[in-house]
């Protein structure tokens, strides 16, 4: 498997040693919770198709989060139209009260 470490390394051979980019390099050091070993690791330091990995169960879980707030709008809007609708129906009989 490649690090994704040893990985910039190798594109340097083929940018003629061009210098990895300062935000990148910073990338590389940030630390993130390997579930598989319990423990924090260094970005730099994961294998790429456990990063690629990664970046797929994440997107899940913000498509799945998204989905979640839409179905939470959905029934939102519902539940407003239903009171809506109950306050109609309530506004003579309150009407006829206040007088």
């Amino acid at each position: 498997m490649s690090i994704i470490r040893d990985l910039i390394e190798i594109e340097k051979v083929f940018t003629k040693n061009k210098k990895t980019p300062c935000d990148i390099a910073a990338a590389l050091e940030e630390e993130i919770y390997s579930e598989s070993k319990g423990q924090d690791i260094k970005l730099g330091d994961m294998h790429l198709s456990h990063y690629i990995r990664r970046q797929l169960k994440d997107k899940k879980e913000f498509v799945w989060s998204e989905n979640e707030s839409i179905e939470t709008i959905r029934y939102l809007r519902k539940q407003l139209k239903n009171y809506k609708q109950a306050m109609e129906k309530l506004k003579p009989i309150i009407t006829q009260l206040g007088r």
